[in-house]
């Protein structure tokens, strides 16, 4: 039983039935400051959304449900203009059917019916992707959307190794639960944790928000198993080996194009008695970049650092932490201490015996304060741990309020972060100018390494209500930032993958030549193109689809 089957899933927007996460008076007046005030964008109540009449499907080996709660359900991923089209029921593509195979014979079966019969086959886990890497996409042929949920559960543990092989199946929740039983984590948290599942962080290279400390998904991932139409994958877990290429790196980041991930075998580690979060206010944003720089660097055995800029900051305060800043005398001792409208907040955090976890900490606000840091103890820390699997709630309570919000990552080398940031924040706001709009934009540094770090960019525009012209406008700034990460030599994506709405600019990232490698690959494994036609390499650019 996966642990949230008793939490019924929202079809339209994020998350579960019953659960929401309001903005703050704070945030609205904050909005309403910086873009001004929108038009609250409307939601069908999802049973008067009806499909489209299916395609014929040919006689499938495993049963597969034309029901329209299930199409609609599996219709679209969780980016901005999937939840603007799915609120409006005007979607360019349904899938035809799901299927629920119970294993990996089951997918192979299908995988075979559909190749010989040209159907278009969608992997399903969480259906989380953020970059319509999920989305059927309008043309002739019928969709078949091929739901994981079934192929789940813990499948074997090797505690002497380290080692836990789940089935692709298994969500966050329930890779935790099973491995708790153990006195294991795997520590993988990304903010999409309660509905994303094993096969999808593998399939798109995820990172949780303590892989500073864990890893990220490439670190953890030591064996799997696929199944494609011209055959299984079967690569069994090692240390290391050298081998030839490796080919469980060509599977991380496949997105379904070379083959359906079914099991996958995972680095883990016992589980710590403690996670914490500490905070501080930095002066500026350079203070902080070179604090957190200086912690990778210096080796700090922390879990986690996030350095918020200044206005990422104001809405950090206006969200939830305001209350850490809200007593006079707090806000006296920071005026004294220098810290104005400039200041950042860095959050770190680390995790194992509570002793243990103290002198991290301990040795990393001693760093910290080296750049002029100013220790805000460990309330803001409780708060982020409490609330950051909530947060995505937000933007389905803020279309609601007249607002659109939405995200984008990349990553660069430390030298590049600021000319990076410039450039992707001037792109995102000239973009919102050119339409006589306002944007407000957020950045934050997350996921340290030695030689850089991911920039993860959060913007606000208002809401007019009408579709069309909502998922243009974000369109135009999805354009103009993706442009200006490549122009500053960014990647195109640090964690949610290339999907459908990334790959036009996938071959300025690798090549042309790489990229025609990677597709001989895929035409290997899948000779009748019928995995996730349209995600990866297809330079189309789908964007308002």
């Amino acid at each position: 039983m996966r642990p949230s089957s008793a939490r019924r899933r929202r079809i339209i927007g994020w998350g579960f039935e019953g659960e929401s996460f309001p903005p703050s008076p704070q945030l609205v007046a904050l909005l309403e400051r910086r873009v001004g005030r929108g038009a609250p964008f409307p939601a069908a109540d999802p049973a008067s959304l009806q499909p489209p009449p299916p395609q014929r499907l040919p006689e499938l080996p495993v049963t597969a449900s034309a029901e329209p709660a299930d199409r609609l359900a599996h219709a679209r991923g969780q980016g901005l203009p999937d939840v603007l089209r799915m609120r409006t029921g005007s979607l360019p593509a349904w899938p035809d059917a799901v299927c629920r195979p119970a294993d990996a014979d089951e997918v192979e079966a299908l995988l075979d019916a559909c190749s010989r019969e040209q159907v278009r086959v969608i992997p399903w886990g969480g259906g989380t992707s953020v970059t319509g890497g999920v989305n059927p996409a309008p043309g002739a042929g019928p969709v078949l959307t091929l739901d994981l949920a079934a192929l789940s559960g813990l499948r074997a543990v090797d505690p002497v190794s380290r080692l836990a092989t789940f089935g692709a199946g298994a969500t966050g929740p329930e890779v935790e639960a099973a491995l708790a039983e153990h006195g294991l984590t795997l520590g993988h948290f990304p903010q999409s944790w309660e509905l994303s599942t094993v096969g999808g962080w593998v399939v798109t290279r995820s990172s949780g928000q303590e892989s500073l400390g864990y890893g990220r998904i490439d670190d953890l991932v030591s064996g799997l198993e696929a199944v494609a139409p011209a055959g299984r994958l079967s690569l069994p877990a090692q240390p290391g080996s050298a081998a030839g290429p490796d080919l469980r790196r060509l599977l991380l980041g496949s997105e379904g194009r070379f083959g359906v991930v079914t099991s996958v075998t995972l680095r883990v580690r016992p589980r710590p008695a403690v996670t914490t979060v500490e905070a501080a206010l930095m002066h500026t944003w350079a203070d902080g970049l070179e604090a957190a720089r200086d912690l990778v660097q210096g080796g700090a055995r922390l879990t986690m650092t996030r350095l918020s800029d200044a206005a990422e900051t104001e809405v950090a305060m206006a969200i939830g932490l305001a209350d850490t800043f809200a007593a006079p005398l707090v806000r006296a001792y920071l005026r004294l201490r220098g810290l104005g409208p400039d200041s950042c907040l860095l959050l770190y955090g680390a995790a194992g015996e509570p002793v243990d976890a103290d002198a991290e900490l301990a040795s990393a606000r001693w760093v910290i304060g080296r750049h002029r840091g100013i220790h805000l103890g460990r309330r803001p820390g409780r708060h982020w741990l409490s609330d950051r699997f909530r947060h995505p709630y937000l933007r389905d309570a803020l279309l609601d309020g007249g607002y659109l919000t939405d995200t984008l990552e990349t990553a660069a080398t430390w030298s590049g972060l600021d000319a990076l940031r410039d450039g992707v924040t001037a792109a995102i706001t000239g973009a919102a100018a050119r339409a006589s709009e306002r944007a407000a934009v957020l950045c934050h540094v997350s996921h340290p390494y030695q030689d850089g770090a991911s920039l993860y960019f959060t913007f606000f525009l208002t809401a007019t209500g009408d579709l069309d012209r909502d998922v243009a406008r974000w369109a135009e700034v999805k354009r103009a930032a993706t442009a200006a990460i490549v122009a500053h030599r960014g990647t195109i994506s640090h964690h949610h993958g290339v999907g459908r709405w990334h790959a036009p600019w996938l071959p300025a990232e690798l090549g042309e030549d790489a990229v025609e490698l990677l597709g001989a690959a895929a035409r290997h494994l899948d000779p009748r193109g019928i995995l996730n036609p349209g995600v990866l390499f297809d330079p189309t650019d789908q964007l308002e689809e």
